[in-house]
């Protein structure tokens, strides 16, 4: 015991003083390091050495100048930078010029008594020196493939990866565990590689199977079902940090990633595919610039560069040249976390602290990345910017449509006529349920995807307010389109004599140049105008006309047109017919509209007026908006400082408005020598970067790919830092097995699933998870299977699954939010703005980071929607219902739910339950059993 306690204090100490080291370190980048180089590199640096005093090494700080030491470590009192800051000393203040804030003092005052801890290197010779010797270390030393080890026992290995395992095992006195039975095995391989349970027709052929080759045939199984994809596109979306929307308050907006499905889809069908990753790789970086190959998807290698357009890079940002910093910074970031291993963002704003990347690396890959755009263009500084769809059509289609574009544009140019036939107004029919998420609130538009013109009713008893218009309670209001108007119209059933009021007023006065309007009786091609003129921005008017003879068939029309700028010409409307028999109904507008705002069958309707029939036709076939994709495209932002083809200078401290050098587009040196790094001029150098990234030669892009897809199998990477390589990451437990799975990853073409095979075949993936031996109890070694905890997804999908729910179809379109719906938990929408749904609750990873490996937590929240909530207390239900046609009800769910038949004593108390609560036992014993541990965790 007293053992246990000294080792308790001693990693308690240990992981105190390494916190304390760590906010240390941090304390002196972001307020230290920065102060220095803006107040002191210019005469105490690399350039310019002032009374042989450099400050931009810790060295140069302890060995000080002409006068002695700049710091003594633990006293500020007796250092000498102290005494220059504070500007007591009439011969010794610095900086010379502008001497420093108080705080900027109180920190160097801290920082020196803290030790100074520094992390900078001695010069800058020696970051190349260690770039040169982090060359000859592993993981950045060229992928070989060892030859497997000798080992004692003989007969336990079948292959490569247990001679690597057994070896470890063995320099320790360790042995493996024993082989998991038949039954934990298919549940475990289903499991892993669908992410749902085995059926009972599955794992009875499994038991029944005596062929050496059973446990093959069910991998082979596994691999080839759609379910794979859905599996394993959930690991990868984890890591790109996907999301399906940015803002629950924008959702399928404009400056909404809207089409964030279509790269899902991709992931999907590229696992499916088996796309060797070589190419999964290029065509996320450079698809738009790739012949397309690799998958049978249409656009695949378009489709592929959204990985870039969904990070989460703040769009609501007014300092538009910040927003295009922090974009690059987000694309940075994933190429080095994902692909290579490496944190490469870490050095936008100084030399990484610990690995040898300097900052000139970090912005010779932000050139290749500001000559590319997500973004039309940067959107006004009020606003966010509006995410690029890049259409998904051949280049004939793309023609064709601008053909009409322009023939349209020419017409609307043209001089408008000051009347309008009949044949000019087409009823608008498209409704709108819930315009801007306000309920009651309703529309019309015409049957084409334009927004204009449109008549729009509140059909509440409360006044509403979106963008720039307010509508009173139970009111209607038209807006026109840029070229044309828009008219409600009264349809005249049975002759007889009418007077007219009508009422117009200006529904958003905050902008706009107004309307004109017409008040006009059509009798077949005729028209009379009873009224006309215009209301200014923010006025009203009033209407009356009669007594007005009208005959049957005739039409009544309240036309609203345009005057100068037509986008805040929203016009509240009301007309009244009132007949001068008092016989005669009354029609009110309003009242009769708002009563079904979508029916065809009153006398009123609402009709988009064109000036030209031409202008119809040509909408009508531009009506079909093409798919759209968001990705990368060449060039930087349009009409933002970035636009075109360039490379960029540093940003000192990662300030746009900080300039250093100019640094040529280029890869990071510790991994590409001078002399192997292409001229990069002409385009952005995505291709190039892209091939550099998939190469061969590349010693960390199959590393760590072989390394995620162990972590996937086992729970843990053989590096347990997937994301990080470098210094900081953990170092692998065993090396030569992770470069021999790269190796042979390489050789397999890079394919995917031939890795999984490989690795599932291996004794030691067919471990049982028991193991009495205790001296690995992280098992680092892995002298057993790790069990593991299903995550979101597959919780819900098994409830699914064994209620014979599941719809395991592809969705192929965006993300649903109805936790109830029958497709996989893939398919539910993931909103980045939104932390609050059932994923979430389940440790699914967080849409705003770029996730390797998700937590488990076992938190009451969770318990409480297992027993409570309605989806599962639904799923508990249909489970009762469907065992009830098993002729033993318990042993069937026991099989669906665990894939094993229960024992005599689980069988007799789920039998004593059922019994004793006549009502819904089964219901609750159901319930029960799908809250049970054994059906959330993994041996």
């Amino acid at each position: 015991m007293r053992q246990i306690a000294i080792s308790i204090l001693l990693l308690t100490v240990l992981i105190t003083s390494t916190a304390r080291a760590d906010e240390q370190t941090d304390f002196f980048e972001s307020h230290i390091r920065p102060l220095l180089a803006d107040h002191c590199y210019k005469c105490h640096g690399p350039e310019k050495t002032k009374g042989e005093l450099r400050l931009d090494t810790r060295a140069g700080l302890l060995k000080g100048g002409k006068t002695g030491p700049a710091i003594l470590p633990g006293k500020p009192d007796k250092s000498l930078l102290i005494e220059a800051v504070r500007y007591k000393n009439a011969d010794l203040q610095m900086p010379p010029k502008e001497q420093l804030t108080e705080s900027q003092v109180a920190d160097l005052v801290t920082w020196i008594k803290a030790g100074a801890p520094d992390p900078r290197t001695d010069s800058s010779l020696a970051a190349v020196d260690e770039i040169a010797a982090a060359r000859k270390r592993w993981p950045f030393t060229p992928v070989t493939a060892p030859a497997p080890p000798e080992c004692k026992n003989k007969s336990w290995p079948v292959g490569a990866i247990d001679q690597f395992i057994l070896a470890k095992l063995e320099e320790k006195s360790l042995a493996p565990s024993a082989a998991a039975d038949k039954r934990t095995l298919i549940r475990r391989a289903t499991y892993d590689l669908t992410g749902l349970p085995p059926t009972i027709a599955d794992v009875e052929g499994f038991l029944t199977d005596a062929s050496p080759t059973a446990y093959a045939k069910v991998i082979d199984r596994l691999l080839a079902s759609p379910a794979y994809g859905q599996r394993y596109a959930r690991y990868w979306l984890d890591l790109v940090r996907y999301t399906d929307s940015f803002d629950a308050r924008g959702t399928g907006g404009p400056m909404d990633c809207a089409e964030a499905w279509r790269y899902r889809d991709y992931v999907v069908n590229a696992f499916n595919q088996d796309l060797p990753y070589d190419q999964f790789v290029r065509q996320q970086i450079a698809g738009d610039l790739l012949p397309s190959s690799g998958l049978s998807t249409q656009h695949s290698g378009l489709i592929a560069t959204a990985v870039y357009a969904i990070g989460n890079w703040g769009g609501g940002d007014a300092d538009k040249e910040k927003l295009l910093t922090d974009i690059v910074d987000d694309q940075i970031d994933l190429t080095g976390r994902a692909f290579l291993g490496l944190t490469l963002a870490c050095a936008r704003c100084h030399d990484h602290k610990v690995d040898p990347i300097p900052t000139t690396d970090y912005y010779g890959l932000a050139g290749i990345f500001f000559s590319s755009h997500i973004l039309p263009d940067v959107g006004p500084k009020t606003n966010g910017p509006n995410m690029l769809k890049i259409p998904l059509a051949s280049p004939e289609e793309l023609a064709r449509r601008d053909k009409l574009k322009a023939q349209l544009a020419e017409i609307e140019k043209a001089p408008q006529p000051t009347e309008f036939t009949r044949q000019s107004f087409t009823p608008m029919r498209e409704p709108a349920r819930d315009v801007h998420n306000i309920p009651g609130l309703l529309a019309l538009k015409p049957a084409t995807k334009q927004d204009t013109p449109s008549a729009t009713f509140n059909t509440t008893g409360k006044a509403v307010a979106f963008v720039t218009i307010k509508m009173p309670p139970r009111s209607v209001a038209v807006h026109p389109s840029p070229t044309g108007g828009v008219a409600a119209v009264f349809d005249v059933a049975a002759a007889t004599t009418v007077n007219l009021t009508a009422h117009l007023a200006d529904a958003d006065p905050n902008c706009g140049d107004g309307i004109a309007y017409r008040l006009i009786h059509r009798s077949g091609e005729s028209a009379k105008i009873l009224a006309a003129g215009a209301i200014d921005n923010g006025k009203k008017a009033d209407l009356t006309a009669g007594p007005i003879n009208l005959a049957q068939g005739d039409r009544i029309e309240l036309l609203i047109l345009p005057r100068a700028e037509y986008s805040c010409d929203t016009t509240l409307i009301d007309l009244k017919i009132t007949s001068t028999d008092a016989a005669q109904p009354a029609h009110d507008l309003v009242d009769e509209t708002l009563a079904d705002p979508f029916a065809t069958s009153t006398p009123w309707h609402f009709d988009q007026v064109t000036a030209d029939p031409r202008i119809a036709t040509l909408r009508a076939q531009l009506a079909t908006a093409l798919p759209a994709t968001h990705g990368l495209q060449e060039g930087g932002v349009p009409g933002s400082p970035q636009a075109g083809v360039h490379d960029v200078k540093v940003h000192i401290r990662g300030r746009y408005d900080r300039l250093g050098e100019l640094v040529p587009r280029h890869f990071p040196t510790l991994l590409t020598p001078a002399d192997r790094q292409p001229t990069i001029t002409k385009s952005s150098g995505r291709v190039e970067l892209a091939n550099w990234v998939a190469s061969p030669a590349n010693p960390l892009t199959a590393r760590v790919m072989a390394n995620r897809l162990w972590q996937w199998h086992f729970g843990e990477g053989i590096v347990r830092t997937p994301n990080n390589f470098g210094k900081l990451g953990t170092p692998p437990t065993h090396p030569e097995l992770l470069d021999y799975l790269a190796s042979e990853f390489i050789k397999s073409n890079w394919s995917i699933k031939s890795m999984h095979r490989r690795i599932m075949l291996s004794r030691t993936y067919q471990q049982s998870s028991l193991n009495p031996q205790s001296a690995d109890p992280d098992n680092l070694l892995l002298c057993r299977m790790n069990r593991r905890r299903l995550d979101a997804e597959a919780i819900r999908d098994t409830m699914l699954a064994v209620t014979n729910e599941l719809d395991p179809t592809p969705l192929n379109g965006p993300g649903l939010k109805d936790l109830n719906n029958p497709r996989r938990t893939l398919y539910l929408m993931t909103i980045r703005s939104d932390r609050t749904g059932y994923r979430m609750l389940f440790d699914a990873a967080d849409p705003t980071a770029i996730i390797d490996r998700r937590i488990d937590s076992t938190v009451a929240p969770q318990a409480l929607f297992l027993m409570n909530h309605p989806f599962t207390t639904a799923r508990a239900k249909k489970l009762a219902a469907q065992s009830a046609t098993a002729p033993d009800r318990i042993t069937w769910l026991y099989e669906t739910l665990f894939s094993r038949s229960p024992t005599a004593e689980e069988s007799q108390l789920g039998q004593n339950y059922v019994t004793q609560r006549a009502n819904n036992g089964w219901e609750q014993y159901c319930h029960a059993l799908l809250c049970s541990n054994e059906l959330f965790y993994l041996d």
